[in-house]
């Protein structure tokens, strides 16, 4: 994708104004889940279903914030892709996920382990693994590129180039996956956002994006799952 594509400018008030109305519908939906179902994100709940929840509001904020700002998908590359790139980004994430699933084996960091006793709980029947997949890996991908890849590189490129933009947006996103028990588990996250970003850049379509992250989601999940 060509960062000076005018089909992909996205300003400083795009990305303001997205973050903002994202996060006000986000909460907004969630006082009112609160108020129907008081338990539903306390830590007595299945990590699964409250992940369920989260996703479908972060799905619906972003959605919703993006579509009220730019009003056209094509901005944030959500455009027809090449069915060979599907593919490209497909294979991409099953490679992203045997290199790490074989790191973390030999290395010992304990990520799929960690994992696999946080979403136990939702796992515990087929259909439980079946809506965690559906929600992780279909579901969940396309807030995630919308606003990390489609919002943020987007406008990084613009501001930083290309480079800049794929180092600088996968140093966000990796923040999405700190987590204090496992630290390494970020530079998973940064290695993984700056794939996506290439792959959305050379593309040119987010739908690649998405389809590997879905992918990658997917392939841990069923690791945990039947692995």
């Amino acid at each position: 994708m060509n960062i000076e594509n005018p089909y992909y400018q996205i300003t400083l008030r795009n990305v303001i104004g997205i973050t903002l109305f994202s996060v006000l519908i986000f909460v907004i939906a969630g006082v009112i889940l609160v108020q129907l179902d008081p338990t539903i994100f306390t830590p007595g709940r299945a990590l699964g279903d409250r992940m369920l929840w989260v996703t479908f509001l972060a799905t619906g904020s972003v959605i919703g914030a993006t579509a009220y700002v730019v009003g056209v998908w094509g901005v944030v590359g959500l455009i027809r892709p090449d069915a060979r790139w599907i593919l490209i980004g497909v294979a991409t994430a099953a490679a992203l996920f045997f290199v790490g699933e074989r790191m973390d084996a030999l290395l010992g960091f304990g990520i799929i382990e960690n994992t696999r006793a946080n979403y136990a709980d939702s796992m515990t029947t087929p259909m439980g693994v079946f809506l965690l997949i559906a929600v992780m890996g279909f579901i969940l991908p396309i807030p995630l590129e919308i606003y990390f890849r489609g919002i943020l590189f987007n406008y990084l490129g613009r501001l930083l180039g290309f480079e800049g933009a794929v180092g600088f947006s996968a140093l966000i996103y990796g923040l999405t996956y700190f987590n204090p028990a496992i630290p390494i588990y970020m530079a998973y996250g940064i290695i993984h956002g700056a794939v996506l970003a290439i792959l959305y850049a050379r593309s040119g379509s987010l739908w690649t994006a998405i389809a590997a992250n879905g992918a990658l989601a997917s392939l841990i999940l069923a690791k945990i799952a039947w692995g």
